[in-house]
């Protein structure tokens, strides 16, 4: 009998992270666009691990993770630049 091709996936290993909660969290209160593709590869992680594509879900879960990184960096920088701008041009003085 040949040997089958590759690893055989583990039943008893643990599906990777979505990152989904998190990712509608950071995009509706940080930064939308990169928001909406940490959202894309979440729902890519849950499509994989349907498919027993393990090997895909782990991949599309770092990206998730890496992309949901960004949204919040980069929208607490924007949320950090509108407040001083908005503090600089005298909206919250008297």
């Amino acid at each position: 009998m040949p040997e089958p091709l590759g690893p055989s996936p583990d039943p008893a290993e643990p599906a990777p992270r979505t990152y989904l909660v998190w990712a509608l969290a950071a995009t509706v209160l940080c930064f939308l666009p990169l928001g909406l593709v940490a959202l894309y590869y979440g729902l890519r992680v849950n499509r994989a691990v349907a498919e027993g594509r393990l090997a895909d879900a782990r991949h599309d879960s770092v990206i998730a993770r890496g992309w949901l990184w960004a949204t919040i960096v980069i929208g607490l920088l924007v949320w950090a630049f509108l407040a001083a701008a908005f503090a600089l041009l005298g909206a919250f003085s008297d």
